[in-house]
């Protein structure tokens, strides 16, 4: 009964605004003189609207079809939305040790990480997997002393771009960055175009030599 009352009370405070908005869309509802016969047909029409609002913020908000905001957690929810956004993608890459006999199309393997946000880079196998589309940006060296070769950036098997590693007698050592659009669950890795070469891998102590293979997520597609 209260409920009632202060749904009457609101209607009366708004009515010329509703009257104006045509809320209702039955054309015979301006005919009507019986006052609860309105308020009844405005009430249905105001269930519609509110349904079809709350199914269509359901399927934005989660991607399926026949989702409605009563059903949601909208914490978690919340939660979830957040995360994603807040999620960044981020590896940086050095090899360990150094490697020789290294040939073409062989993936050079920077077997430890400085930061490895998603853990999307592998060390057992120097691969980066994107976990979503976008635009990233990819950055490597390359130390050598061997003789000159190139490497290459690889998505999916495709070079996307290249460095040329130089050989002046001694060690030597080549970087190179791209920014790149790459799909979601591409591979990307590092590639030897020569043959037999050398890589210095080691620790960030003074005096040695490390090659390092790096990645962030700029923007999402």
């Amino acid at each position: 009964m209260e409920c009632m009352k202060m749904l009457l009370l609101i209607l009366l405070l708004f009515w010329p605004c509703l009257y104006a908005a045509k809320l209702t869309t039955q054309a015979n509802v301006d005919d009507l003189t019986n006052f609860e016969e309105r308020l009844t047909i405005l009430e249905q029409e105001v269930y519609r609207r509110l349904n079809t609002t709350e199914r269509v913020l359901g399927q934005y908000l989660t991607g399926r079809n026949n989702t409605n905001l009563a059903g949601l957690d909208v914490h978690a929810l919340r939660a979830g939305i957040l995360d994603a956004q807040l999620k960044p993608v981020i590896f940086s890459a050095y090899k360990q040790s150094s490697e020789s006999g290294i040939s073409t199309k062989v993936t050079i393997r920077f077997e430890g990480t400085y930061i490895n946000l998603g853990n999307h880079y592998h060390t057992e196998n120097g691969i980066f997997i994107a976990p979503v589309s976008g635009v990233y940006m990819f950055q490597w060296t390359i130390v050598s002393g061997s003789s000159d070769f190139t490497t290459q950036l690889m998505v999916d098997g495709t070079s996307r771009a290249s460095s040329y590693v130089p050989y002046p007698g001694g060690i030597d050592s080549s970087s190179a960055m791209a920014i790149i659009e790459v799909n979601m669950d591409d591979h990307v890795w590092i590639q030897i175009y020569g043959s037999s070469e050398y890589v210095y891998g080691g620790s960030n102590s003074f005096g040695s030599y490390q090659s390092t293979f790096s990645g962030i997520l700029l923007q999402t597609s």
